[in-house]
């Protein structure tokens, strides 16, 4: 599929950009606010762009100069919300059944197959309000690949559902990726998920296609200041180059003070630039450890602790501020609390220079 579209809507926000999916799962990723959803609508006929061109093959859907805006029913792509969005007054066989064409034979037996691929042929008679948010789903997939679409869209369709249910449809939907053939185009801002599922990463940052390349290629290595805060990067400070070691595979840099080791690279020594370190990369130790990979051992103090149901962060104080991530159980385990000193490791390949 080639996607070339610029949109801008009523809020003020501009969507340019421009991408190729490739054969398999295509990840869509970015911050809240990037453009993800308004990219799938508008591939999916659901809003028009203001100029551009989306075509998978030879099959054009949008072209703003040919005059070309063929209407979602003739586009042949499937879509699966975030919610599922299943009819409330059929059931799991009617909502898999819909999509597929009226005068199809074994209308029935083919929507119990869809059901069967995703383990909920038992369901089959329940309605959506009588099935998990795990079985919405499942449904809402078969569904969508009931008429045999050409794509696949998915819109954060694991948002609402548990951790051990997750994992299992992550499964499910590679395995559906494999046997139905088709590119699917699959939002998320979940970094497991993208680097579980996806062949392919597009990364947006407001509005625009940053970076792309393998998920685990563009998560390791940003190669610009955009593309550093869009995987999540919590942690960004300027700074500049202060020493190189090209036979150690080491750039010494220094950020308010703070000298850190990254990895190589050509930069001459004074270039000022950004560097990032994501939360999640940091370890956090009560004693300076010697016998270590980390590069980086920074003496620290805890300013905060910050619990939600999700995620445990730490604000330590290294002469300049870094959020840590960390488990709930780290902090018991730990004994963690304001102003306690600490040490925080960092791998010179976890810090990401962007010049």
């Amino acid at each position: 599929m080639q996607v070339q579209i610029k949109k801008r809507l009523t809020d003020g926000f501009a969507l340019d950009l421009a991408f190729e999916t490739c054969t398999g799962i295509n990840i869509l990723f970015g911050p809240s606010g990037s453009g993800k959803t308004t990219t799938l609508r508008a591939i999916a006929g659901l809003i028009a762009p203001d100029r551009g061109r989306i075509a998978h093959g030879a099959q054009i859907y949008f072209d703003s100069t040919a005059h070309i805006n063929l209407p979602i029913q003739r586009r042949r792509i499937g879509f699966v919300f975030q919610e599922g969005a299943l009819f409330p007054h059929l059931t799991a066989e009617q909502n898999a059944a819909y999509g597929i064409g009226a005068r199809a034979r074994s209308k029935r037996a083919q929507a119990r197959a869809l059901l069967a691929q995703f383990g909920v042929e038992q369901l089959a008679a329940r309605y959506p309000r009588e099935l998990s948010g795990g079985e919405q789903q499942r449904v809402a997939l078969a569904r969508a690949l009931a008429p045999a679409p050409s794509v696949l869209l998915l819109d954060e369709p694991l948002s609402a559902v548990d951790v051990p249910t997750r994992a299992r449809l992550l499964d499910e939907i590679d395995a559906a990726q494999r046997a139905s053939g088709i590119p699917f185009l699959y939002v998320t801002h979940n970094h497991a998920e993208a680097v579980r599922l996806g062949a392919h990463l597009i990364l947006l940052h407001e509005g625009r296609v940053v970076q792309t390349g393998r998920p685990l290629d563009v998560f390791n290595a940003p190669q610009s200041a955009s593309a550093v805060r869009a995987v999540g990067t919590e942690n960004l400070f300027a700074g500049r180059v202060i020493e190189q070691r090209p036979l150690e595979g080491v750039t010494v840099v220094e950020t308010n003070g703070l000298r850190l080791e990254a990895a190589y690279n050509a930069l001459p020594v004074g270039s000022p630039l950004t560097l990032g370190v994501r939360a999640e990369d940091i370890i956090v130790a009560r004693e300076r450890l010697t016998q270590t990979s980390a590069r980086n051992v920074i003496r620290g103090r805890i300013r905060e602790i910050m619990q939600t149901a999700e995620q445990t962060e730490l604000i330590v104080d290294c002469g300049v501020e870094l959020k840590v991530s960390v488990t709930a159980g780290t902090i018991g385990a730990l004994d963690l609390r304001r102003e306690t000193e600490v040490f925080l490791l960092i791998k010179a390949r976890a810090l990401h220079i962007v010049s």
